[in-house]
């Protein structure tokens, strides 16, 4: 399976731009950090929807592959929020 990208998170990805969602193992957990991406870096995989691009590398694609992407504006900034993908 693969991230998805719900369609809250396509309109603000519209506005924000293109994001890279990098991975970081710690303590046996894993912390996302989320930036805007004009590119991907060697070894991301790419998800695409409706023109909108969000890029992970193997450690952030790895932790993230059963969940859907949410994204809800509020007022001058976003949140981020990973849902269990529902089964098909």
């Amino acid at each position: 399976m693969m991230l998805q990208i719900n369609d809250e998170a396509v309109e603000a990805l519209r506005q924000i731009g293109d994001l890279r969602i990098r991975g970081i193992e710690a303590d046996g957990e894993v912390e996302l950090e989320i930036e805007e991406a004009a590119e991907p870096v060697v070894d991301d995989q790419l998800v695409e929807r409706d023109g909108v691009k969000v890029y992970l590398d193997p450690v952030a694609a790895s932790a993230r592959d059963d969940q859907v992407l949410g994204i809800h504006g509020h007022d001058d900034h976003f949140h981020f929020s990973f849902a269990e993908q529902e089964p098909a």
